[in-house]
């Protein structure tokens, strides 16, 4: 009975259409009178042209540091504003306060023209950029493992390139590089528009034709399509001296099933990993706490991004002998896992703890941006994401283990171990 409130919870949300193409999704939420604008353009890491890894991020870093006198306008009205890019998106965000996002709006259109990048200031840049490379890859065995499995297992045009860049493609990155990648692809119909707060649609729409009905549209450049073909088992190992006798397997699995087409199964296979994922799970319960050989296991679902989506199981030990084990005892939980699968009575209780955990960040605006920039992008409908939780209410343990069976008897791409420099595995 507690939960019922939780589950009649609806995002009030709208979205438009500029002639341009500019895609327009407003949420009004009108908790604080403060409002999010962002701005999320369908290219990242994956666009970068070859022998020039890093570009878009290296773009996402002078497009913030070149623009000083909008950054101090920003920060005298104490608005938070950042950038991230990903491996298929650039994002500009700001929270402000509600009588502001006229001037959000002037900034933000200002930015899809082509930039003003001051020599000084590129240089500065770059050091900065190779210095997070440094810390986030060359001195992070994580990091370091994560970029080598990705370009190992993935066309380097969709998703197996380094997100950063690599040092010496970064290093010869020119000012005429970000330029030819911004005018390639920053225009309206190739950006989302996503404003969450204290404002109606009404006044968004107005503000959108005032500031961005004026950009042209560009031809953008062939989207590339899914590959579902590999060329087989990928095996990897990985050793760092860095890591101590810390060691973990990766295993990476082909989803058989698109989750943009089957939109439902994979919010079931979402929901599967997720009691995968619990603590009193037995496969869980029977590597950290039965046998004690390993420190922790994940269960992980990408969609959306790379060139196929993907199920990732982590097992780490806290010794290379451990993991040896590990291995073995995964093959045998796992045979297990397709035999059993999960219970109705797991999955109420996953149910219950993800209503409980939507209900509280729904008050967050920089969490409903988020989550509606993000699923958009990607390629899901305004009614996908608006309807996953009666979905996702609706789905039975059956639909969940169907998933999960699809995706643990399908291909696996790759399997990746990190070891201790100068382990022996043999």
């Amino acid at each position: 009975m507690l939960l019922a409130p939780i589950l009649q919870a609806k995002f009030n949300a709208c979205e438009f259409r500029l002639k341009n193409g500019l895609q327009v999704i407003c949420v009004e939420k009108k908790s604080s009178p403060i409002v999010l604008f962002s701005i999320w353009y369908r290219c990242g890491s994956k666009c970068d042209a070859v022998s020039k890894t890093g570009v878009a991020h290296y773009l996402e870093h002078m497009a913030i540091a070149s623009d000083k006198l909008s950054r101090d306008f920003l920060e005298g009205m104490g608005a938070e504003h950042n950038a991230f890019t990903s491996i298929n998106l650039i994002c500009f965000y700001e929270i402000v306060p509600l009588k502001a996002l006229d001037r959000i709006f002037e900034y933000e259109a200002k930015r899809m023209e082509l930039p003003s990048i001051n020599d000084e200031e590129f240089v500065g840049e770059k050091g900065a950029i190779l210095e997070e490379r440094n810390q986030r890859v060359d001195n992070d065995p994580d990091g370091a493992q994560r970029e080598v499995l990705l370009s190992n297992i993935f066309n380097r045009e969709i998703g197996g390139s380094a997100l950063i860049g690599w040092k010496h493609e970064i290093e010869s990155i020119q000012k005429q590089d970000l330029y030819e990648f911004h005018q390639k692809w920053f225009a309206p119909n190739n950006a989302i528009l996503v404003i969450v707060g204290d404002c109606s649609p009404d006044d968004v729409k107005t503000l959108a034709e005032k500031h961005f009905a004026i950009k042209k549209m560009k031809k953008m450049p062939e989207e590339k399509t899914e590959n579902r073909e590999f060329s087989g088992l990928k095996e990897i190992v990985c050793s760092s001296p860095k890591r101590g006798l810390f060691s973990s397997v990766e295993y990476i699995y082909n989803v058989p099933f698109s989750s943009k087409k089957n939109f439902r199964k994979s919010l079931a296979l979402d929901m599967g990993l997720k009691i995968l994922n619990q603590p009193a799970f037995f496969l869980k319960k029977t590597l950290k706490h039965v046998l004690n050989i390993a420190n922790d296991v994940a269960f992980s679902y990408t969609k959306g991004i790379f060139q196929c989506d993907i199920v990732s199981v982590s097992i780490s030990s806290s010794s290379p002998e451990n993991l040896a084990d590990s291995i073995k005892t995964w093959k045998y939980l796992k045979n297990k896992l397709l035999t059993l699968g999960v219970s109705t009575g797991e999955l109420e209780v996953v149910k219950r703890k993800e209503k409980l955990a939507q209900a509280y960040q729904r008050n967050n605006i920089e969490y409903v941006a988020n989550y509606f920039g993000w699923l958009a992008v990607c390629g899901y409908s305004l009614k996908d994401i608006q309807t996953s939780d009666e979905i996702i209410d609706s789905i039975t343990a059956a639909e969940c283990n169907q998933a999960l069976r699809e995706v643990f008897s399908s291909i696996q791409i790759a399997e990746q171990q990190a070891i201790p420099k100068g382990y022996d595995r043999d």
